[in-house]
Parts: structure tokens; C-alpha cells; sequence
């Protein structure tokens, strides 16, 4: 579906995952920011290990991907398609070139017990009962994604992915697995018109007010893939 003219163009699209269809909307206009992309079902997010912005980056490439193909489309919108992944692909390369240097000395400060400690007096005033360790790594290259952390609910038990103890991994992120993991105690999952809900309103409003969110949460957006390659680290199984 496209509206407007020159001036700007709206495409609606839809979405297979997991057998589930999904329906979105892009837009390109000559202006800041040059593209929007949205997904209208909220819990198509919820079939992702990566972040929301992280989704969307991805699917927006692939989308406008194909727009750019309409031999229709005005050669003004498709120069702002290949503007807007150039600009893209300048962040990445400059977020990573920057972040090995501004995450020295933090390696030593990754002690799960202390983190979860800290997180639990100051977010969730010790309300939070769980024990939480170090998981294992696969020394093998995932190719899509993996989840930086889980939560077993019956057993009170978090565990966090070991590729987080790496030197270039910012501790802010480290932390905000930690603290994710503590809101699905927080928060619990709920069933809504036959729909179990884990990322619910309720647990984005207490995972959002974690102070270095945003900080975080960028630097996963230009970060994931890194975090795809086995450690080089030791990631043996131990509580921490």
C-alpha cells in the first residue's frame, strides 16, 4: 500500500514466524529520521532472544530491501534508503571501534552475587529470591542469536550467558541481564485471551526504570552480533 506522492511513501507488510503472521508498517520521508518501521502484534518480539531495536534494524534491511527493488519507487526515496544503511553500518563500526578501550578493568567487577545483591536492595528492596550463576557456554558460532540470560521459575535460578564476561562487554549490559532476569520474579508471566505474557506491560515499566537502560540497551543494538562468536574465555559451569 503506498500513500502519498514523491513526498514520502508508506508500505504496509506481513510478517511469518513460527507459523504466526504479523502485520507491520514502514515509512521513508525526506526528513528526521528518514525511516520508521513498526510492528503492530507486540509479541511478535517476544519469538526474538535479541532486543526490540535489535529486531527491528533487522527487519527494516530486509523490507526496504525489497522496496528499493519496485522500479516505480522515485529515485529520491530510494537514495534515502541506502542513506539511512550507510549511516547504519557508520554507527556499528564506530560504537564497536570505541567500546574494548571504555570497558577496561571491568572484567574483575563480574561477581553475579554482587551484582544481584546490589540490583535487589536498590530496584527491588530484597523482594527478590533467587540464586543465580554462570551458564555454559557452546563453543560453536550461533548463527542467529542466543538469550543472554534465563529465568527457571520453579527452581528460583538465574543464569547468565558466560560470552557477558568478556572484556568489551560493557557492565551496564551485564547488570541489565541480571536485572531482566530478577523482573520476571517481579513481574510474573500471566495468561491474557489464551496468550501467556512474559514481557508485559507491567515488567517493561520496572525493567525500564534500571538507570543505564538506554546505555545498555544501544549497546546491544550495534553489539549483538559480537556476542555470537564462542568466548574465548573460561566459561565452564560454576555458581557464582
Amino acid at each position: 500500500m503506498d500513500m502519498g506522492e514523491s513526498a514520502g511513501l508508506t508500505r504496509m507488510f506481513t510478517i511469518k514466524k513460527n507459523g504466526m503472521d504479523f502485520v507491520g508498517q514502514v515509512r521513508v520521508r525526506p526528513r528526521d529520521p528518514a525511516v520508521r518501521i513498526e510492528v503492530f502484534n507486540e509479541n511478535y518480539f517476544e519469538e526474538f532472544d535479541k532486543s526490540e531495536s535489535v529486531v527491528l534494524d533487522n527487519l527494516a534491511r530486509k523490507v526496504l530491501g525489497r522496496v528499493a527493488k519496485d522500479k516505480e519507487l522515485p529515485e529520491t526515496l530510494k537514495t534515502l534508503i541506502r542513506e539511512h544503511f550507510a549511516e547504519q553500518d557508520s554507527q556499528e563500526e564506530a560504537s564497536e571501534e570505541g567500546q574494548e578501550e571504555a570497558v577496561a578493568g571491568t572484567v574483575n567487577d563480574r561477581d553475579l552475587d554482587k551484582i544481584f545483591a546490589c540490583l535487589n536492595e536498590e530496584y527491588f528492596k530484597n523482594r527478590v529470591e533467587a540464586k543465580i550463576m554462570w551458564g555454559r557456554d557452546v563453543k560453536s558460532h550461533n548463527k542467529s542469536g542466543f538469550r543472554y540470560g534465563s529465568y527457571d521459575e520453579g527452581k528460583k535460578l538465574i543464569r547468565v550467558h558466560p560470552r557477558l564476561k568478556q572484556g568489551f562487554v560493557p557492565l551496564c549490559v551485564l547488570e541489565l541481564t541480571v536485572y531482566h532476569e530478577m523482573c520476571h520474579q517481579f513481574a510474573p508471566s500471566y495468561k491474557r485471551n489464551g496468550t501467556w505474557q512474559s514481557h508485559h506491560p507491567e515488567f517493561k515499566k520496572k525493567e525500564r526504570e534500571y538507570k543505564n537502560f538506554k546505555e545498555a540497551r544501544n549497546w546491544e543494538k550495534h553489539n549483538w552480533h559480537r556476542l555470537l562468536l564462542p568466548s574465548t574465555e573460561n566459561a565452564e559451569l560454576v555458581p557464582a
